[in-house]
């Protein structure tokens, strides 16, 4: 079953709008000999173009302008790493892959972590689980003290169904989120429940789709998910519920379940019930 899972990727902000990090480019691009002035003018202007769409969410369109901009002058390690970015959304996993490690090859080590982080999510993608680990891996070793990189590592680990490694990442993850006081998301908790229920704890899988739930209840899969939990519990009735909230809110692979014979016992039910019942 697919999963929504929060990659984090982030973006280097060489627009015009972001004067910090514009000037610490300009430092290490000034007055290139190769680049002439006007030539510099347009790479400028190509970089600011391909920075507002990619924050627009014109992939493609930034991507272009990247490409426009590398033409003219190809030292730039943040200009790789923004084209990575577009690329990663568009699908193209491979072009990101390059266009990040060539961010590394150019830019300090300041910001190597999230680098070999988003490399870890892209061959994750391509499901080249071992170099995706090995990047996880390295990320986490540069900074230590990052929730959202054990995360995305224990999201690794709930791919190759490797349930206690993942469980250990995720529990590392909240204690670092909470100790900076930062957000602990939905999907998180979703996460998180989906790990306990295939180690078979399932209250504590419950509890953590309900964490889930609370925070979005507008998300299909989560009702679908608890639905499960309960329905190995012996809990038929409420399992069912919440197949039919998951249903309602759109989750295709609930409607086919239910619309199939292996959801008889549901429809069946349903028609017993006779009224709309809470979703417990």
């Amino acid at each position: 079953m697919k999963r929504k899972f929060l990659i984090n990727l982030f973006l280097f902000p060489i627009s015009l709008l972001s004067v910090g990090f514009l000037q610490v480019n300009i430092l290490n691009l000034i007055s290139p000999p190769a680049v002439h002035a006007t030539n510099w003018n347009a790479y400028n202007r190509h970089v600011e173009s391909g920075g507002r769409n990619l924050n627009n969410g014109n992939y493609q369109k930034a991507v272009d302008f990247y490409n426009k901009a590398l033409k003219i002058y190809k030292r730039d390690g943040a200009i790789f790493y923004n084209r990575a970015l577009s690329n990663y959304e568009l699908g193209n996993y491979e072009e990101a892959i390059e266009d990040y490690k060539e961010a590394l090859n150019l830019e300090n080590k300041m910001r190597s972590a999230i680098t070999h982080l988003n490399i870890g999510n892209a061959y994750k993608e391509i499901e080249d689980f071992e170099k995706a680990l090995f990047h996880f891996n390295k990320a986490i070793s540069i900074k230590p003290n990052e929730g959202f990189y054990y995360q995305d590592r224990g999201s690794l680990y709930w791919e190759l169904e490797k349930w206690d490694e993942a469980l250990k990442d995720y529990e590392v993850a909240k204690v670092k989120y909470l100790k900076k006081k930062e957000k602990v998301d939905e999907y998180f908790y979703n996460e998180i429940g989906y790990v306990h229920y295939n180690l078979g704890s399932l209250k504590l899988a419950i509890d953590n789709y309900d964490k889930a739930i609370e925070i979005n209840p507008k998300e299909g899969y989560f009702y679908s998910d608890k639905g499960d939990a309960l329905y190995d519990l012996g809990k038929e009735d409420d399992a069912c519920a919440n197949y039919i909230k998951s249903s309602e809110l759109g989750y295709e692979e609930i409607k086919d379940y239910l619309n199939s014979s292996d959801g008889d016992w549901c429809k069946k039910w349903i028609r017993i019930s006779l009224i709309k019942t809470d979703i417990p």
